[in-house]
């Protein structure tokens, strides 16, 4: 984890710095009808942040495939059209998985108290419909919680293979659990000030969501702030959810894009199954706080089709007795073809 924190601390100044020597756009591509693919692959971990931290969301990463405007099956696009109406169609399909631990991963017995071992992995079906202004996601995931999600083997194998210590206490995770939900939300695009003869742009970007399910429940608000260069190329970085999240899916308007961004969302939880504990079987569990708030702050650049996003997010306590705040990394790395 180090290696990536030496990466990015190289990487990324050096593209803040560079962005601020315009390159001429050449023919504006036209997000409402892309004829290309994006892959992204997306790490995230409490190791990123200063100080590293090894607990609570200790680790999340997902593999998507993001289609091009109007590839999706037909039952697909109707479904998106009845509920949003009009606009431009991708489908994105994506793996993912994130695993959770309490504070103290050297005992043999947490804390019952702590939040719970506990991973997820599920696979996302997400219709993306596009307006020049809004952008509108409709996901359905199927996945499971518990040993089959592979949280015991993906962080002590990757613990050991960097020679740090393995968490002690997974014997206590919660057991096998299916789980399914169903997720809605829209993007607001709505520039606030220009400058440089239109080449910088201040833009603001609200945001609701939604989600019905076993895994969580909950109905989320919130704002990002942005500032840069060709912003019309996307709707916001991407982040796993809940966090807010612009998707995987963007089309470059220019060769060169970057902008900086922050914000913060509220979030009213009525189920996490992940802090709660299984819901068909007896396991540990601790109190849910429903009343749940993020911050976020990051950095964004496309370079001739590769998207590069950096994201620290801050969050609230999501368990009775947590720590007061809690923070962790984000990196995206997308790619067109």
């Amino acid at each position: 984890m180090k290696n990536y924190l030496s990466a990015a601390a190289a990487i990324f100044p050096a593209l803040i710095i560079s962005s601020f020597s315009h390159v001429p756009a050449a023919h504006a591509a036209d997000p409402l009808n892309d004829p290309e693919s994006i892959v992204t692959l997306q790490t995230e971990n409490d190791a990123y942040s200063i100080p590293g931290t090894d607990r609570y969301y200790t680790a999340g990463q997902s593999l998507s495939y993001v289609s091009p405007t109007g590839a999706l099956p037909s039952p697909l696009a109707a479904l998106g059209h009845a509920v949003f109406g009009d606009g431009a169609q991708r489908l994105e399909i994506g793996l993912q998985q994130i695993i959770f631990t309490p504070v103290k991963t050297q005992v043999y017995n947490p804390n019952p108290h702590d939040r719970p071992y506990a991973a997820e992995l599920a696979l996302h079906t997400t219709i993306i419909q596009d307006t020049t202004n809004t952008r509108s996601i409709l996901q359905a995931s199927f996945g499971v919680v518990g040993p089959d999600a592979l949280g015991q083997t993906v962080q002590n194998g990757f613990h050991g293979f960097i020679g740090n210590t393995s968490a002690k206490g997974w014997h206590y995770q919660l057991h096998n659990e299916p789980t399914f939900n169903v997720l809605a939300g829209r993007t607001w695009r709505y520039d606030l000030a220009q400058f440089d003869n239109g080449n910088l742009t201040l833009q603001v970007l609200p945001q609701v969501t939604a989600q019905l399910g076993n895994t969580e429940i909950y109905a989320q608000a919130g704002s990002i702030v942005r500032f840069g260069s060709g912003l019309n190329s996307d709707f916001g970085a991407s982040v796993i959810e809940p966090v807010m999240s612009g998707t995987d899916a963007y089309t470059p308007t220019q060769p060169f894009v970057w902008y900086l961004f922050g914000g913060a969302s509220g979030r009213l939880v009525a189920h996490n199954v992940l802090v709660q504990g299984n819901d068909f079987q007896s396991s540990r569990g601790v109190g849910l706080n429903y009343l749940q708030a993020d911050a976020e702050v990051g950095l964004a650049v496309i370079l001739y089709g590769l998207r590069v996003t950096a994201t620290e997010i801050f969050t609230t306590p999501e368990f009775h007795g947590a720590a007061p705040a809690f923070q962790y990394g984000s990196i995206a790395v997308s790619a067109r073809f």
